[in-house]
């Protein structure tokens, strides 16, 4: 046990650690079986009146204090990313990421699930899209998702809890481009209610998704789950950060160990099982801080696979101004339209996987005249009003997502030079976008250069987000595989229930588990994993709560 505890808490049947999706999920889950929950999240709730959509600096503030990146908030309850070039989203409060995320909310495709059978060059999951689909089902009827049903590029579904979100001019000019090319798209499904749903308010077209959403339309789990976890009895505290996992003699987790970070008291929580959901870079951070004797090199990492095979996506925004009014400033952020024609590998490119293009606005009129996503920066001087008139409320942006393939090599490890404000070592990153990436997300951009050509645009500009050495720029926006799962312990950190092999009674339940990241966005297949695994653990509890070993898959 660490030294200078000065509080030891009554056991708990489960410590979860981070609120996000994963931690939120389980939570839930858990504590409805009524089973003695405990979640420890280093930040704060984010209450309504914190969100900046009423302030007149709002779009300021959404690139600073209200950033998405914790290594430009610099808050005392974020960590620092010891990394050259990168800017990771990541949202350190009771709600974890969705407080702040886009709410995106397409599923993987049947293929991201056997690319080893594909390909070989990423491996299969321990279970199929098929086996995953009730799991999407429900984890959407938790978060209402909105969306039009019958899209013949995907596996048959069952119904969106509310109509699409309007889709304005956009939708029309973007689908034109798309039908002159003879390319499928479909409205992008999203966490975002169009209607009142399950208490919460419909979306109000306020435009500042990325600031969260103080109404609670946007799908952020601190209104979707967390009231129903906490009215089931799970213990939810708030500015807590957990510095390492405890384990016994027999090798298992006895507990976390937690400093609160209003009093700067550590604490001891014991528990019987304990699942770490603190997304793709902390959950491998807090493994590997949670060396000992018999763990030398972290928890769950007998392997030496913890923290590695971290996938972000490959990620590339063109933006496009025409004629017509597309009112991007207007409207829910995240996309309003997803074309996957070219989601799945074709030899014939050049490179294996696929990529998907999602239609997206572009923010407010500060945000559009510092450039947008692009750097497209409207001139200061004498051309500033003439330049902004034209372009202004005329954009959108192509928004290109690359599967990217895991690689030992892109990994997360602790740094010897950073700490967080309690002194803990922040997380080293190392990512490299492959050559084979590099190619994909070359062909991403010409297509999305191709639709803005097909949408008559007048000005078109590139951000391929990749320096010229190769190496992966800002943003980061997804942290995927980085304890992934398998059904060789040879080759994964967990089964295919997120229990790790080397500690039976230690899950993991977040993105770290996806072995493949698709070509969209993840949160929909994290949630439904998280939701599989948790209700799997629920059923055998008696069973994960005295178990000596793993089962195989």
């Amino acid at each position: 046990m660490a030294a200078g505890l000065r509080r030891a808490h009554d056991r708990a049947d489960v410590a979860v650690v981070g609120s996000g999706m994963g931690g939120a999920v389980a939570s839930t889950v858990l504590a409805e079986a009524g089973l003695k929950v405990v979640c420890l999240e280093q930040g704060p709730w984010t209450r309504p009146e914190d969100h900046p959509h009423d302030d007149p600096d709002w779009e300021w503030r959404r690139l600073t204090s209200f950033s998405t990146a914790p290594s430009v908030r610099r808050l005392a309850e974020d960590y620092p990313l010891d990394t050259r070039d990168e800017t990771s989203l990541m949202w350190n409060a009771v709600g974890g990421s969705t407080v702040v995320y886009t709410a995106t909310w397409p599923r993987f495709r049947p293929s991201d699930f056997r690319k080893g059978t594909e390909h070989g060059w990423q491996p299969d999951w321990p279970f199929t899209y098929e086996d995953l689909g009730p799991w999407y089902e429900r984890n959407d009827r938790d978060m209402g998702v909105a969306g039009l049903a019958g899209d013949p590029a995907r596996p048959p579904r069952g119904p969106f809890q509310t109509p699409p979100v309007a889709p304005g001019p956009l939708a029309r000019i973007a689908g034109r481009g798309f039908d002159r090319l003879g390319w499928h798209w479909w409205p992008m499904p999203v966490a975002i209610i169009a209607e009142d749903y399950d208490g919460r308010l419909a979306c109000n077209n306020c435009g500042n998704c990325q600031s969260g959403c103080p109404r609670g339309s946007l799908g952020d789990v601190s209104f979707t789950h967390w009231p129903k976890a906490i009215a089931a009895g799970a213990d939810l505290r708030p500015n807590c950060r957990v510095e390492r996992i405890e384990t016994g003699p027999d090798g298992r987790a006895s507990g976390v160990v937690y400093v609160d970070r209003m009093t700067g008291t550590r604490h001891m929580q014991p528990a019987d099982v304990v699942i770490v959901a603190a997304n793709g870079i902390g959950s491998p951070r807090l493994l590997l801080m949670s060396e000992s004797g018999r763990h030398p090199n972290g928890l769950a990492n007998g392997n030496d696979l913890v923290g590695r095979y971290l996938m972000h996506h490959g990620l590339s925004i063109v933006e496009a101004w025409v004629d017509e009014r597309t009112d991007t400033h207007k409207g829910i952020v995240s996309a309003a339209l997803i074309c996957e024609e070219f989601a799945e590998t074709d030899p014939r490119r050049g490179f294996l996987n696929g990529c998907s293009l999602h239609i997206v606005r572009l923010n407010g009129a500060g945000y559009q005249a510092l450039g947008s996503h692009s750097g497209n920066t409207a001139p200061w001087g004498a051309e500033h009003h003439a330049t902004f008139r034209r372009r202004f409320a005329h954009g959108f942006g192509i928004l290109c997502v690359g599967d990217d393939l895991p690689l030992p090599d892109n990994r997360v490890m602790l740094s010897a030079t950073e700490t967080d404000s309690s002194g803990l070592p922040a997380p080293k990153i190392e990512y490299r976008l492959h050559t084979n990436d590099q190619r994909l997300m070359d062909f991403a951009v010409d297509r999305a250069v191709d639709l803005a050509k097909a949408c008559d645009a007048f000005d078109v500009n590139v951000n391929r987000f990749t320096s010229p050495d190769g190496r992966y720029a800002p943003p980061a926006w997804h942290l995927l595989g980085t304890c992934r799962m398998g059904s060789d312990p040879e080759t994964s950190v967990t089964n295919q229930w997120g229990q790790t092999w080397d500690v039976p009674n230690l899950f993991v339940m977040d993105g770290s588990l996806l072995p493949t990241g698709g070509a969209v966005n993840p949160t929909s297949t994290i949630g439904a994993v998280v939701l599989r695994a948790a209700s799997h653990l629920r059923d055998t509890f008696a069973e994960a709560r005295v178990a000596k070993r793993t089962p195989a898959v």
